[in-house]
């Protein structure tokens, strides 16, 4: 207890541990990190800049954290854990990165969350914005801490975050100017009681907001509180926001009102999800530009998309692979299994599995349904996910992401495409998802 007393402790060290770390040392503060690995990443990094700063492993409760001045909290750890629930229920106050960044900066905020899209919809709104002749800076989830982002950044006109539901468990005086959910699906069902749990920690978002976007077609994401400014998205020809996706014509289109802006055919993402991405993109660059907004519209036909996110590894033989590995819950690999299907000539396969996070796979059948010819399972949750599709389509189970790679490349033929989308988390055999989608790069490539 006398390590911790009257100090900031920074819980779980990392990228963002180390973010807050230098953050809170700038102001002088004394500052101790607890990680409950043995060798967390970061130990090395924190030792060289800081070597005052006290680093202790081991599990959280085996420390009594009721006499800290204040917690620092890192999103991968819960805020229910018992130690920390002792803290907060004796009164120490509880921070995240973002909420220690809320407090610091003065430049408007456009804050983004929703169980997809936030990576695409957060770097398409930073383009279109530069394009327009702003300052932007994009950070958060994407991966660049906004703590560190705060401290490189000279001058910024408007801060882009991208949130995550652990972030915002932390975060209580964002206020952002614009704040968006884009859509709520289950995810992480192994850290929140329920879906409506998890749902609810996604309102966080629009706390203090100046205007409020969310998605028409699902009431999960509508404020649940009072906001000055309601800006919905998406819907149908009926009942719709401002900017929609009108899928009448040959080819989709985002709409502006009854006025067509773009086309599938005239953006180089993938799916009929990214129109949708797209129409809550220009909610956003409207509100905040005005009618320069239309000034913005070629910077989002330029954007080639994210790695790992629907995209494009190769044509061999006349057959088209996709690396979605990003897909890393069910919500995410159903939109990109019907984003894909009605581009692909002849059959869609579709390699899936990993660590399930006990989410719901059922809703996966439906997307399959009609749009997948095979799909190949691998990995811990393979069974579940065989489970859940097998009534709908021919399932092959394997035991890695070579095997299943191998198999379909025997078997695919010219107009087919191969869709890797595994609506699982990487953990039970990769570093993360992106190691995931480079090695499966490779192997279609090799």
């Amino acid at each position: 207890m006398a390590k911790l007393k009257d100090k900031h402790v920074v819980i779980g060290l990392g990228k963002t541990g180390l973010s807050c770390v230098r953050f809170l040392k700038r102001l002088d503060c004394d500052v101790v990190v607890i990680d409950t690995r043995s060798e967390p990443p970061g130990a090395v990094e924190l030792k060289q800049e800081f070597p005052e700063v006290q680093l202790h492993c081991g599990e959280l409760n085996q420390f009594d954290l009721s006499k800290a001045l204040e917690l620092v909290v890192s999103p991968g750890i819960a805020i229910g854990t018992s130690a920390i629930a002792k803290a907060i229920a004796a009164g120490v106050p509880v921070s995240g990165d973002v909420e220690l960044f809320a407090k610091s900066v003065d430049a408007p905020v456009i804050a983004v969350t929703g169980s997809n899209g936030k990576s695409t919809v957060v770097s398409i709104i930073g383009k279109a914005l530069e394009a327009l002749g702003y300052n932007v800076c994009v950070a958060g989830n994407i991966g660049l801490p906004v703590l560190d982002a705060l401290s490189a950044a000279l001058e910024v006109d408007v801060w882009v975050l991208e949130l995550s539901s652990f972030q915002l468990e932390t975060t209580q005086s964002l206020r952002a100017k614009i704040a968006v959910n884009l859509n709520v699906s289950e995810d992480h069902m192994d850290r929140y009681d329920s879906f409506e749990d998890y749902a609810m920690v996604k309102q966080r978002i629009f706390e203090g907001c100046e205007a409020a976007v969310y998605w028409l077609d699902d009431h999960r994401t509508k404020p649940i509180q009072a906001t000055r400014t309601l800006l919905p998205f998406g819907g149908n020809a009926k009942t719709h926001g401002r900017f929609y996706v009108d899928a009448s014509g040959q080819s989709s289109s985002v709409v502006d009102g009854s006025k067509a802006l773009l086309s599938a055919n005239d953006l180089h993402l993938r799916g009929e999800h990214n129109l949708l991405n797209v129409a809550a993109c220009l909610t956003v660059i409207a509100e905040f530009s005005g009618a320069r907004y239309l000034d913005a519209l070629a910077a989002i036909k330029a954007f080639a998309g994210l790695p790992h996110r629907c995209q494009w590894v190769a044509d061999l033989d006349g057959v088209s692979w996709f690396n979605d590995s990003k897909g890393t819950n069910v919500g995410s690999s159903v939109a990109a299994i019907k984003g894909l299907a009605n581009s692909v000539q002849g059959r869609l396969y579709l390699i899936a599995g990993g660590e399930g996070k006990e989410a719901d796979f059922s809703p996966l059948a439906s997307a399959i349904q009609g749009n997948v010819d095979q799909i190949v399972v691998f990995g811990r949750d393979a069974q579940s996910i065989a489970d859940a599709v097998e009534r709908v389509t021919e399932v092959h189970k394997v035991g890695t992401l070579l095997e299943a790679v191998a198999w379909i490349k025997s078997r695919v033929k010219p107009g087919d495409a191969v869709l890797f989308s595994p609506a699982c988390a990487s953990f039970d055999q990769f570093k993360n998802y992106e190691d995931r989608g480079y090695q499966f790069m490779a192997a279609v490539k090799g």
